[in-house]
């Protein structure tokens, strides 16, 4: 995928906090693939939490493609404010190529409101380039332009990664407790399996007890491996 603003290549790596002047931790792409991968493995391991924070995350990628569609129409109609003109998006001398090799489908959808959000920002660059829109109205919208992704890639970190099962929460066992401390009451359809994410992956038939460690990242793992291990950001 090839990322030619630097609004959107900020969200490939995202950027680490800085506690001593108070700057926030933003989450990028790979970082928010590693993640849904962790949602997508336990959800198949029957982690109803899981399953919830995976619906979560589908109704807000469709939100955000919505936002981000309708900008771009909003953005469209000033590039139509001369009809005489056959204008064409800027591109960047030297745009970001980033290699994708995920392994769940929200990885992916990620990496494809990135590359909208990248072409969101083009037409705002160039409507404000060639005279259509004034700097307080760029400013503006190139600032509403990434709050999306923004909010999608961190809509994961309120999860906690816990080897709950369905029976844990049903039984009241210390996990299930711990989950519900933790997450919140889980609503009745998520809880019995009814409702579940449009991509969720199978349920696995369960041999043994999952262990109550987090998953450590697997070598081989292309979505853990992709994220830097500092949670560097692009300059």
């Amino acid at each position: 995928m090839t990322i030619q603003t630097r609004v959107a290549q900020r969200l490939i790596h995202g950027r680490r906090a800085d506690p001593a002047s108070g700057t926030p931790a933003i989450v990028g792409l790979y970082r928010y693939a590693a993640m849904t991968r962790q949602l997508w493995t336990a959800a198949g391991n029957d982690d109803p939490y899981a399953d919830w924070w995976l619906l979560r995350v589908e109704q807000e990628t469709d939100a955000v493609r919505e936002q981000i569609q309708g900008l771009r129409q909003h953005i469209d109609r000033f590039l139509e404010g001369a009809p005489a003109m056959d204008i064409t998006l800027a591109h960047s001398l030297e745009p970001a190529v980033v290699e994708l090799s995920f392994g769940t489908p929200y990885a992916y959808q990620g990496a494809y409101l990135l590359a909208d959000l990248d072409e969101l920002v083009l037409a705002i660059m160039t409507a404000r380039f060639v005279g259509l829109m004034n700097r307080e109205t760029f400013e503006r919208h190139l600032e509403e332009s990434g709050r999306g992704v923004r909010r999608l890639f961190a809509t994961i970190q309120g999860y906690r990664h816990l080897a709950v099962t369905r029976d844990d929460v049903r039984q009241g066992a210390q996990k299930g407790q711990r989950a519900i401390e933790l997450m919140g009451e889980l609503p009745d359809e998520i809880l019995s399996g009814e409702l579940r994410a449009a991509h969720a992956p199978p349920l696995r038939v369960q041999t043994d007890r999952p262990e109550t460690a987090p998953e450590k990242a697997d070598p081989d793992d292309k979505d853990a491996a992709a994220e830097k291990p500092d949670g560097s950001e692009l300059d």
